[in-house]
This record gives C-alpha cells, sequence and structure tokens, in this order.
C-alpha cells in the first residue's frame, strides 16, 4: 500500500477488499443508509454533472454543510472537487479537508499536475484513468512524492457503461493491479454483479466503487446493493 495515503483512508485499505459507494447527491441521509448497509467509504462530488446519474451537484459553498454532515458519520470520505471553471482551488482543497474530507479524485485529464503534490494539504490523491489515458507513467516512473495514493480504473468508454462485465474487461483490470504499486479501485461503468466480486479479487484489484448503474439512485436500492455487494466481498474473504 502506498505511503501517501492518510488517516481514515489507509485504515480502509488495510481492511482488505475494500467497498465504496459513489453518492449522486451529497445527502447524508443516503450516506448513512449505505454505511449501515456495509459500505466502507463514501465518494461525493461538487461542481459538476454525474455523467452516470445526470444529477448535478453545487459548488463547495452550496455543499458544504451536506459535506460536513456525511463526513461526520466516520467513514473515510473521496470528492470529485469539480471539473473545469468549477475545479476547486488550493484554498478550497484546504477548506475540504477541513470539512472532514479524507482523499480527491479526478481523471488525469482533468487533474492540474500542482494537485499531485500539496505539501500543505493532508488529503491523499486518488487518480481515474480513462479509456484513453493509461496510467503507466504516472504510476511507474513519478517520484513517491507526486505518485498519487490510489489508482481508479475508469477505462470503459461511455458507449461501454452499463453492459455486462466481459474477462477482456477483467484482464485490463489485472494488467493495471499488477503494474501499479498503488491500490487500485475499479468502478462499476459495467453493470458488475455481486457474484463477480471473487472475479475481481482474484485479479489483484483492491476494491469495488459502486454507483448508480449498479445501485440507482435513491436510498433503498443503494442499501440494497451496498448490502448485496457486501455479503459477496464477506463470503470470498471467508475462504
Amino acid at each position: 500500500m502506498s505511503d501517501l495515503t492518510h488517516g481514515r483512508t489507509r485504515r480502509m485499505l488495510r481492511g482488505g477488499f475494500s467497498l465504496l459507494v459513489s453518492l449522486p447527491r451529497n445527502d447524508a441521509q443516503m450516506a448513512r443508509a449505505v454505511l449501515d448497509a456495509g459500505a466502507d467509504g463514501l465518494k461525493v462530488h461538487i461542481g459538476l454533472e454525474h455523467f452516470a446519474s445526470g444529477l448535478c451537484t453545487g459548488s463547495l459553498d452550496d455543499e458544504q454543510d451536506a459535506l460536513r454532515a456525511i463526513c461526520a458519520l466516520g467513514a473515510p470520505v473521496g470528492i470529485v472537487p469539480g471539473v473545469g471553471e468549477g475545479l476547486a482551488t488550493r484554498e478550497e482543497m484546504l477548506r475540504l479537508a477541513d470539512i472532514g474530507i479524507d482523499f480527491f479524485d479526478l481523471y488525469a485529464t482533468d487533474m492540474p499536475a500542482w494537485m499531485l503534490r500539496m505539501d500543505d494539504c493532508p488529503l491523499s490523491v486518488m487518480v481515474a484513468f480513462s479509456a484513453t489515458c493509461r496510467p503507466w507513467g504516472l504510476i511507474e516512473s513519478v517520484a513517491a512524492p507526486s505518485r498519487p495514493a490510489m489508482i481508479e480504473a475508469s477505462i470503459v468508454p461511455h458507449e461501454g457503461y452499463a453492459t455486462p462485465l466481459t474477462a477482456a474487461d477483467v484482464s485490463e483490470y489485472a494488467q493495471l493491479a499488477a503494474r501499479a504499486e498503488q491500490p487500485v479501485i475499479v468502478p462499476t461503468q459495467k453493470a458488475v454483479l455481486p457474484e463477480e466480486v471473487a472475479v475481481l479479487r482474484d485479479a489483484g484489484v483492491a476494491g469495488l466503487l459502486i454507483g448508480a448503474i449498479v445501485t440507482g439512485k435513491e436510498p433503498a436500492s443503494m442499501a440494497g446493493a451496498t448490502a448485496r455487494f457486501r455479503g459477496a466481498i464477506d463470503a470470498t474473504s471467508a475462504h
């Protein structure tokens, strides 16, 4: 595990195969529902439209009270800190840390280079890589202070969203996990099934980030999906 993870994030990753849930809106009730159902951590958003769910989130000023309530629940929380003109500034990144956010997550093509090394900011860095941008240099050649702590394998093109997980997908994830020193987290861009958790674990990935494609958008459906994936993860841990 990378030494660049901090606090609750590091403890989450030490627990084995991790289950994170991406919230389509910053709602403490929804966050509590999925944590009670077995999520290890949460992902929230500011300043963007969430592609898979079609929902929008406001600026940090708009969302800060909701974010504080979510962080107060005690689980590790990561954030997508906006994109483009809505991207958080250095000052806002420090505010996010003060609120209780543990790590941030952006596509490599959206992340300004300065975010890889913010010595005055305790947030851990997760970098997402896409179908058109692979991480080989950043995971292997960049020196540790600027190396991301975690990798999100968001490598499925939009036209492949919500389609079944294939052996070819697993091969891609396994190649990335084998080359990365950092924990690799797989988001549910594909319609991953709980019974496929064992295959992903065998591929060497460190966790699964479930979102709207498999959870739906309301607390009840999200809690139900979280419980099913939690059960599948616990079953593979028992063997």
